[in-house]
């Protein structure tokens, strides 16, 4: 069974229709409900984010409202072949090592973090719409949708 990561870009990508890669991420997911021996690896923090973003309305004219968002999150925790992943003692060391060694700021925090425990969980791609957030993490592959 082979496993991809996302990030939080895909999960706004899906459930906000103005997005230009709305109908992408529409596409990929239905694939992927498709296939059986796929799996979707999501770090807890992405539906922290995605709460966040698309709840905004300082961002979306028609933002959703707390109790949509989180009905988003509640039918993701469901989904058969999702796995979401939580930090633990190994994946914080990395993120740290690599904030160390790719001289990140505090504003690559979130990503570092999801980068090392989808590496440990064995990941080799990553759903997204901004590659560059990953580039340096050579073990992850940027994949578009």
């Amino acid at each position: 069974m082979s496993s991809l990561a996302i990030d939080t870009t895909f999960l706004i990508d899906l459930y906000w229709e103005d997005s230009p890669r709305h109908k992408g991420a529409v596409k990929f997911f239905k694939n992927f409900a498709n296939k059986t021996s796929n799996t979707l690896l999501v770090y807890y923090n992405c539906f922290n984010e995605f709460i966040h973003v698309i709840t905004d309305t300082k961002r979306f004219e028609n933002a959703f409202s707390m109790e949509e968002a989180l009905n988003i999150v509640d039918e993701w925790r469901e989904l058969d072949r999702v796995k979401i992943l939580f930090p633990f003692d190994e994946s914080f060391g990395r993120t740290v090592t690599w904030l160390k060694i790719h001289n990140l700021g505090r504003k690559h925090l979130n990503d570092t973090n999801m980068a090392s425990r989808y590496e440990l969980e064995g990941a080799t791609e990553i759903l997204t719409a901004n590659p560059k957030d990953f580039e340096c993490f050579k073990t992850l592959r940027t994949v578009g949708y």
